[in-house]
């Protein structure tokens, strides 16, 4: 393994296949995150490109998978998932797990019920063996029928302080049971009128700076990560979503807003990114724009598995040049957010 490629693979998470140690495509896609220096993975519950099961059928299986994760990796590697709730949520009632609602039917509860809710879920993650959730979603219900959010009842509310109110529920939460958070989708994917799963959402001329960096600006204090979405502001950047954008990662992210945490990309096999750039240059261009974590689901109609996106992180690495500060720097904000596992939780 080359240093380059060495340092590419700490700043990159991947998905892999299988649920159950000995799957012959689980271990295909830890040998290949193994000779990557790939140390973070993403589960999920279900396969896109074959329809079928994926990572998750118990949450006794889940466990023993992520444990086994760790035994091939190493004992600091990472394991996320995206848990929102309601309609986003890989550990859900069909795979025996207690089931979570939506972000606006948890908006309705009262206090009491929301952090009641909100230790469920983190305790339930937990106990599976999760470190990283992606999740809460910040961004605010400004389209109602937003076909990724608003229509999929992701958002907590229409009004920013409402968002905020309840995101910090689900972070103390979380903090407390030693899961990370991830808030997504930066800049903010309330207002799109398209879904960055099928291709870059513009909302150039739908966008309301003030209310959609709102959430942003009061959680930033936080232990938080940010991902940045698909997600086209013409105004800021006419050629290069917020994913691959360093006006919109390292301009307004970080210099403008102040964000010290790690960012994650929103998955590079998303028609977002894959519909115009190959994987090299889309992790090349993950790097430039100052990301800490490029992000790989593997789950894709494309059938882009880890082996493969190896593959293209290699031919991306010779065109990177003085990643090790880089990687250095992106551990260690990423191992922030999470606090060494435990099983004292009750």
């Amino acid at each position: 393994m080359s240093a380059a490629l060495r340092d590419l693979g700490a700043m990159t998470m991947l998905g892999i296949r299988g649920a159950t140690p000995g799957d012959p495509a689980l271990e295909e896609d830890l040998d290949a995150c193994i000779h990557a220096g790939v140390r973070m993975v993403i589960l999920f519950d279900r396969d896109v490109a074959t329809g079928g099961e994926r990572n998750v059928r118990s949450p006794e299986q889940v466990r023993v998978l992520t444990d086994h994760v760790r035994s091939r990796l190493g004992p600091d590697a990472l394991v996320a998932i995206d848990q929102e709730g309601g309609r986003v949520q890989r550990l859900s009632r069909a795979h025996g797990f207690a089931g979570w609602p939506s972000a606006r039917h948890f908006a309705s509860l009262s206090e009491k019920g929301q952090v009641s809710q909100s230790r469920s879920m983190a305790i339930a993650l937990h106990d599976a063996g999760i470190d990283l959730s992606f999740a809460p979603c910040v961004d605010v219900d400004i389209n109602p029928e937003s076909p990724v959010i608003g229509a999929l009842d992701r958002s907590f509310s229409s009004e920013s302080a409402e968002v905020v109110a309840c995101a910090q529920r689900v972070l103390r939460a979380h903090q407390e049971a030693g899961v990370g958070c991830v808030l997504k989708h930066f800049p903010g994917h309330g207002s799109a009128s398209a879904d960055s799963h099928h291709g870059i959402a513009d909302i150039s001329r739908t966008w309301d700076r003030e209310r959609e960096l709102a959430p942003y600006r009061s959680l930033m204090s936080e232990r938080v990560g940010v991902m940045t979405g698909h997600l086209i502001l013409v105004r800021l950047d006419a050629d290069r979503p917020a994913s691959l954008s360093r006006v919109v990662t390292t301009g307004l992210l970080r210099d403008t807003l102040g964000f010290a945490g790690p960012v994650f990309t929103d998955a590079l096999d998303m028609e977002g990114v894959r519909g115009r750039w190959s994987l090299e240059e889309a992790f090349r261009l993950g790097v430039e724009a100052g990301a800490d974590v490029l992000v790989h689901a593997c789950n894709s109609a494309r059938g882009e598995y880890a082996p493969d996106v190896v593959r293209a992180m290699e031919a991306a690495s010779l065109e990177l040049e003085g990643l090790k500060p880089r990687a250095t720097l992106s551990r260690e904000r990423v191992h922030a957010l999470v606090r060494p596992r435990s099983d004292d939780l009750e």
